[in-house]
């Protein structure tokens, strides 16, 4: 019989892993066993302190639905998105970093024609022009890339938390054009604090951490033969810019203001540039 300990635990669970026909798998989940049981080693975790962490995930579980998934918000304030945003940036410099996703999109929202509009007939905000153009990491411009872009109001609120907005206020995908070009009308998005009215806001609240978010807008670049990209655009002179909850702002994701008289007044004006790299011809690890 098998006399477990202490010291042996870690080694005996994560070998009973390693019957998996994929390196990976194997690689994956005896270094999530390891890790796990090393922080309950450094912390000395309690048989009650466990069950407090197992309530809470409970808690994120039916916070979950099809429009509100907490269990993204906390991956996205404990930072462990961006981390994993940021490492597959070092791997790939010359393709547009990734910014999180964040817990409120929605999918097969409308496609929109260069020029068109994302957000409802006197949507109140500052206008804005949102352009730019879609290209592989040496400069090649891609023909029907599909952006897809969504954002708050100038409440501060998404369409799938306010019951006043429709569902696709603010959301909307668009092709490139032969010059891998894009132009479409919007407004500012706003600041905002991330929903508080669950577990994640309860342990932000108990930390004292800020839940405000720097101003920003979604995106989800993709095409044919390429690896897609979720990433968001930022104003450099938000007053959050520096104190994000999600740790999700990047320099060269960072846009300067800048405006143009339009017919609907002064507006402002964001033109970005986004690259993608080609699929890789390796299998997938998952």
């Amino acid at each position: 019989m098998r006399d477990l300990t202490q010291d042996t635990i870690t080694d005996y669970i994560a070998a009973s892993f390693a019957s998996s026909q994929s390196p990976r798998h194997v690689e994956l989940m005896t270094g999530l066993v390891k890790c796990l049981h090393g922080f309950i080693r450094e912390v000395d975790l309690s048989h009650s302190e466990w069950a407090k962490l197992l309530a809470f995930f409970y808690r994120v579980g039916d916070k979950t639905t099809e429009t509100r998934d907490e269990f993204m918000l906390l991956s996205d304030v404990m930072g462990i998105t961006s981390l994993v945003d940021l490492l597959a940036s070092t791997k790939n410099p010359e393709v547009t970093p990734a910014s999180p996703l964040g817990p409120f999109y929605l999918e097969n929202a409308p496609v929109i024609q260069q020029g068109g509009t994302l957000c409802r007939a006197g949507e109140p905000g500052i206008p804005l022009v949102f352009k730019g153009t879609v290209t592989n990491e040496h400069g090649v411009k891609i023909e029907n890339a599909l952006l897809d872009i969504w954002h708050n109001a100038d409440s501060g609120l998404y369409s799938n938390e306010d019951e006043t907005q429709d569902d696709m206020n603010n959301r909307g995908r668009i092709y490139t054009d032969e010059q891998g070009r894009f132009t479409l009308n919007t407004i500012r998005p706003k600041p905002y604090s991330v929903p508080m009215d669950g577990p994640v806001g309860d342990l932000l609240n108990a930390f004292e951490r800020s839940p405000w978010r720097s101003a920003h807008l979604h995106v989800v670049v993709s095409a044919q033969g390429y690896e897609s990209v979720i990433t968001e655009l930022f104003f450099s002179d938000c007053e959050y810019i520096d104190i994000d909850a999600v740790g999700g702002v990047r320099p060269s994701l960072t846009h300067e203001p800048s405006y143009i008289n339009t017919e609907r007044g002064e507006t402002l004006s964001i033109d970005h540039h986004f690259r993608l790299r080609p699929l890789s011809q390796e299998p997938a690890s998952l």
